[in-house]
């Protein structure tokens, strides 16, 4: 009788935690890599509510680890939303998804942006559900490789001001040749495309919001990526 009582409340306890782990990410733990020359290497992990619970759909996230070389910029999206400042130790944010019979998803992306940095970089993300406090980690390693790339001459300094801007970026970058430049925002999202012609250029970035951003071109086999603000 005694081990049929203790089998009893093992399947109910065992039944308890079953119920409790009200959503999956797949997968939990990934690498990704790429070469110091791509502008952003990511990874998608799906994350699907399953509670049984309708009222269980509210989602609470906090990253908890960010181990990067300083000039990499992280960047994390819940399944809804990208959020500015993201990418460090201790930002917290939650979503909401509809709970349609016990089955719902999204995708959480975390994006690595190199800026042509080779090293290796780590993020770790806790979900937790606000009903429930079940509990999940998302980790991420990022690899990035050098390139090996022609050297610029001394005399091809790339130089820009005012950093930080408000709605207008002053170039030089003393060559013949003209160069499509790219703007970037720290999600890696590609916001405005301009011509540096003749060794300088005037861009005016005032419909741009504030924040951080990278200005990008290659000349031959070098890439060049500088960063500044727009506030």
């Amino acid at each position: 009788m005694k081990r049929i009582f203790t089998i009893i409340i093992s399947v109910l306890v065992l039944s308890n935690f079953v119920a409790a782990q009200n959503f999956t990410l797949v997968p939990k733990s990934s690498k990704i890599q790429g070469a110091s020359t791509k502008n952003v290497i990511e990874i998608n992990v799906n994350f699907t509510n399953n509670s049984t619970d309708i009222a269980d759909t509210i989602f609470n996230y906090e990253v908890i680890e960010v181990s990067i070389p300083s000039a990499w910029v992280l960047a994390i999206c819940d399944p809804f939303t990208c959020l500015e400042g993201s990418g460090v130790v201790g930002f917290k944010s939650s979503f909401k998804m509809k709970n349609v019979v016990g089955s719902n998803s999204g995708n959480f992306r975390i994006d690595f942006t190199p800026n042509g940095t080779p090293g290796n970089g780590t993020t770790r993300i806790i979900v937790k559900s606000a009903k429930t406090s079940f509990v999940d980690t998302i980790t991420v390693e990022g690899k990035v490789w050098g390139v090996a790339v022609k050297e610029v001459k001394q005399n091809k300094e790339f130089s820009f001001y005012p950093n930080p801007a408000k709605d207008e970026l002053f170039l030089k970058y003393f060559s013949k040749e003209s160069f499509q430049v790219e703007i970037y925002n720290i999600l890696g999202s590609k916001v405005k495309t301009f011509t540096l012609n003749g060794g300088q250029a005037n861009v005016n970035i005032e419909e741009l919001s504030n924040g951080i951003y990278f200005l990008r071109f290659k000349d031959d086999e070098k890439v060049i990526s500088k960063t500044f603000t727009k506030n």
